[in-house]
């Protein structure tokens, strides 16, 4: 069983938010009203790349074509340029059909790029034609300039109290029945060891193993 591949977000709907104020930044650029470089920082397992993922979904449906970029080619300027810029006379012709922008996704970008200065240029050159949102676990190693350019949010885990009704209606759906406290106990516990949404899901692997066990 991994319950975090069958049961983790396919929607943002779907996604469980660590606090309101993240819903409501991730919500407004789910809108499609804000194409500013977006940062998503904080530890691993509290679902940065899943939201990377979802929101050029949420704003141009779920066949959108997204351009994933490895951080290590941010290092070299040529590289750069050529895979952040473009001519508007060439967005006029080649922009994926339907799509009302592109969209760039790069991971893990963990590090200072030694090819800042073309980084911050190219943003630059194609803010509102590109929706660019960068992912790291340590955002005090990155750019001054390029932080300066984005909104940058923290994505923390999710608490328990937030993770129970999701909890809940996976058990559920594996035919497990749990009183709300003792799952609560459980998640209450996993949060202090862990900080990390991926332990829910492995906590919840073991449990609707167990009960399998029991039953047979």
């Amino acid at each position: 069983m991994n319950t975090q591949y069958k049961y983790g977000p396919k929607t943002l709907d779907e996604f469980v938010f660590a606090t309101d104020k993240l819903e409501r930044l991730i919500s407004l650029y789910a809108s499609g009203k804000v194409s500013r470089p977006l940062v998503l920082h904080g530890k691993y397992g509290t679902g940065k790349s899943t939201l990377a993922d979802l929101i050029p979904k949420s704003i141009d449906g779920p066949a959108v074509v997204v351009t994933r970029i490895k951080a290590e080619n941010l290092n070299s300027t040529d590289e750069v340029r050529k895979l952040f810029t473009r001519s508007k006379q060439f967005d006029k012709f080649f922009t994926h059909e339907g799509q009302s922008r592109n969209y760039i996704i790069v991971e893990e970008v963990n590090f200072d790029p030694r090819a800042k200065g073309a980084l911050r240029d190219s943003l630059d050159e194609m803010e509102g034609r590109d929706l660019t949102i960068f992912t790291t676990n340590e955002v005090d190693r990155l750019d001054a300039g390029l932080l300066s350019r984005a909104e940058v949010v923290e994505v923390p885990p999710a608490p328990p109290d937030r993770f129970l009704n999701h909890a809940q209606k996976i058990l559920r759906s594996e035919g497990v029945a749990i009183e709300d406290a003792s799952v609560f106990e459980m998640l209450e516990s996993i949060y202090e060891l862990h900080r990390d949404n991926r332990a829910y899901y492995k906590a919840l692997d073991e449990i609707i193993y167990s009960a399998r066990l029991d039953v047979a």
